[in-house]
């Protein structure tokens, strides 16, 4: 019994410890911000949220020849 307790009590630490803070990573590459906001301004199911890992890249113009 005192086992379970145990484990109860660490998953319950474990649970309610603190995230890490994230951190903003600067890049060369250019962030496609218009599809952001694109994607952030359709329909989403109540209480969803949308977080950036990745930001979208620029697609450079394709050339037909």
């Amino acid at each position: 019994m005192r086992i379970v307790l145990a484990l109860c009590g660490a998953a319950l630490v474990a649970g309610c410890s603190s995230v890490p803070a994230v951190q903003k990573v600067e890049s060369n590459t250019a962030c496609d911000y218009a599809l952001m906001q694109r994607i952030e301004g359709s329909w989403q199911p109540t209480l969803t949220a949308r977080y950036w890992v990745n930001c979208p890249q620029v697609r450079p113009a394709s050339t037909k020849s």
